[in-house]
C-alpha cells in the first residue's frame, strides 16, 4: 500500500482537527519529529495565533510550538478542503453533554462530513475524543462512506484510540503516555500503529474500536466512582467530628488493595464529570441500568451545592447572612495549576451563592476571567491584604501552588477551606 510506504519513508501529512487541550499537544508532537502537520480548526483566532507561532495551551512549551510553525512542520487553517492533503486525519473536536445531558456528537458529525467531502483515498482516520462505545462504527463509518462514496477497509481506514491529556501533569505527557488503539480492520491496526509510533513511545493495540471506547470509559468511570465515594464519606466524616484528611493518611499505609482518593468541592474537567452519562446513553439502548455509575454520578453532581451550605453555615455561626456577604473564592480551575475551569465546580458554588444574594469575586492567577455556568462573567481581581480583609469569607476551592496560604490566613476574617489547605480547622477556619 502506498500509505505505508509514506509512513516508512516519514514521507506523509497529519491532519488534526480540533486544535483545543488534546489536538495542538498532539500535532506538535508530531510535528517534533519531523512530520508534516496541518491543524484544522473553526476557530480563525487558534488559527492566527498557531500561525504566529503564539502558544495558547499551557502543557506546550512556547518554543517548542514556535520552532515547528518557524520549520515549516505544522500550519493551521480554517480551510477544510486541505483535508485532501493528509494521510491520517485525527480528530480532537469537544463531546459535550446537552441541556438533558445526552451527548452532542455534533462536533463528531460535523468533522466526519468534512472529512468525507474532501478525503482522498488511502488515508487512515482516528477519532480521539471521548464518547460512548459503538461511536466509531455505527455513527462515523456511514456518514464518512456516505460523503466520500469511498468504501471503508478499501480506500480509507477507520480507528478510535482515547485521548489520555492529564493538564498540568509534569511527568506523564503526549509522547510518554501509552496509547490505546484500536481498529476495525487488521490493517487498520497496522496503519495506525505505524503512525502513532512516530510521535508516541508504547501503543497497546485493542481488538476493536469499541473496545477502545470502552477504555476511555473505564478509566474515568473509575475515578468518578471513587471521587464520589470520598466525597461522600467526606460529608458523613464531618457530621460525625471525623477528620477524613487523617483517616485518608492511615489508610494509605496499607501496601495493598487501596489506592487514595481525596475530597474536593465536586470534579472537574472536560471527561470525568461527563463519561458517565455517555455510558448511560448506550447501556439504554442495550436495556441495562448502571445502578452504581448512575449514584456517583449524582453524588458528583450535588456536591457543589453542599459546598455552598458550608459557606452558609460558617457564615450564619458568624452571625452573618449570606445576602449581602462579600464572598471570594480562591481558584476556578478545576484542579490546581492549570488554566483550564471548563466543568470546574467553583463556578456552580459561585452561582449558588449569588442566587441567595452573596457577593462574589474571585482569584484564579491562571484565568483571567469566566463565565459561570449562570452566565455571569467575572474577571480575577487581586489577592491582596485589602481584598482578603474585606471579604466576609475566604472560599478555597483550587489549591494553586502560587498561594501563599499563611498570608491568606493572616488577613482573612473567615475561611472556608474546601482542600485541605490548612491541616487543622479552628475558630475562623471551616474544613471540608
Amino acid at each position: 500500500m502506498e500509505i505505508q510506504k509514506k509512513i516508512q519513508n516519514n514521507n506523509f501529512i497529519v491532519g488534526v482537527i480540533g486544535l483545543g487541550y488534546v489536538g495542538l499537544p498532539l500535532a506538535v508532537a508530531f510535528a517534533e519529529v519531523g512530520i508534516h502537520v496541518i491543524g484544522f480548526d473553526k476557530s480563525q483566532n487558534k488559527v492566527d495565533k498557531i500561525n504566529r507561532g503564539e502558544n495558547y495551551i499551557k502543557d506546550i512549551r512556547d518554543a517548542a510550538l514556535k520552532i515547528v510553525v518557524d520549520n515549516s512542520f505544522f500550519k493551521a487553517t480554517t480551510d477544510f478542503s486541505d483535508i485532501k492533503q493528509c494521510d491520517a486525519i485525527l480528530i480532537c473536536v469537544p463531546t459535550p453533554l446537552d441541556k438533558f445531558k445526552k451527548p452532542d456528537m455534533s462536533f463528531i458529525e460535523s468533522a466526519c462530513m468534512d472529512i468525507g467531502q474532501n478525503m482522498k483515498r488511502e488515508v487512515f482516520i482516528c477519532l480521539e475524543s471521548t464518547t460512548y462505545p459503538t461511536t466509531t462504527e455505527s455513527l462515523m463509518l456511514p456518514v464518512i462512506e456516505r460523503e466520500s462514496g469511498l468504501i471503508h477497509g478499501k480506500d480509507f481506514w477507520l480507528a478510535y484510540s482515547p485521548e489520555r491529556v492529564d493538564p498540568g501533569n509534569a511527568t506523564f505527557h503526549t509522547k510518554n503516555t501509552p496509547k490505546v488503539l484500536g481498529a476495525i480492520t487488521p490493517e487498520g491496526v497496522e496503519i495506525g500503529k505505524n503512525i502513532y509510533s512516530k510521535a508516541i513511545e508504547n501503543i497497546h493495540v485493542v481488538s476493536s474500536p469499541r473496545v477502545a471506547e470502552m477504555v476511555k470509559i473505564l478509566e474515568n468511570t473509575y475515578r468518578l466512582i471513587n471521587i464520589s465515594l470520598i466525597n461522600e464519606l467526606t460529608l458523613l466524616a464531618g457530621k460525625m467530628n471525623i477528620n477524613i484528611w487523617e483517616v485518608i493518611e492511615a489508610a494509605k499505609t496499607k501496601p495493598f488493595g487501596f489506592q487514595a482518593f481525596y475530597p474536593g468541592p465536586g470534579i472537574g474537567g472536560h471527561c470525568i464529570p461527563l463519561d458517565p452519562f455517555y455510558l448511560e446513553h448506550i447501556a439504554k439502548m442495550y436495556n441495562f441500568d448502571l445502578s452504581m455509575i448512575h449514584a456517583a454520578g449524582h453524588i458528583n453532581m450535588r456536591m457543589p451545592h453542599y459546598m455552598y451550605i458550608k459557606i452558609y453555615s460558617a457564615l450564619n455561626k458568624h452571625k452573618k447572612s449570606i445576602n449581602g456577604s462579600n464572598v471570594l473564592f480562591l481558584g476556578v480551575a478545576y484542579k490546581p495549576n492549570i488554566d483550564d475551569g471548563r466543568e470546574s465546580p467553583a463556578l456552580e458554588i459561585m452561582d449558588e451563592v449569588m442566587k441567595k444574594g452573596g457577593i462574589v469575586s474571585y482569584n484564579d492567577p491562571y484565568i483571567s476571567s469566566i463565565t459561570t455556568h449562570g452566565n455571569h462573567i467575572l474577571k480575577s481581581v487581586e489577592l491582596s491584604p485589602e481584598n482578603l480583609k474585606n471579604a466576609d469569607v475566604v472560599v478555597i476551592t483550587t489549591k494553586h501552588s502560587a498561594y501563599d496560604f499563611e498570608m491568606i490566613r493572616k488577613h482573612a476574617r473567615l475561611i472556608v477551606d474546601l482542600q485541605n489547605a490548612y491541616s487543622e480547622s479552628g475558630e475562623n477556619l471551616y474544613k471540608l
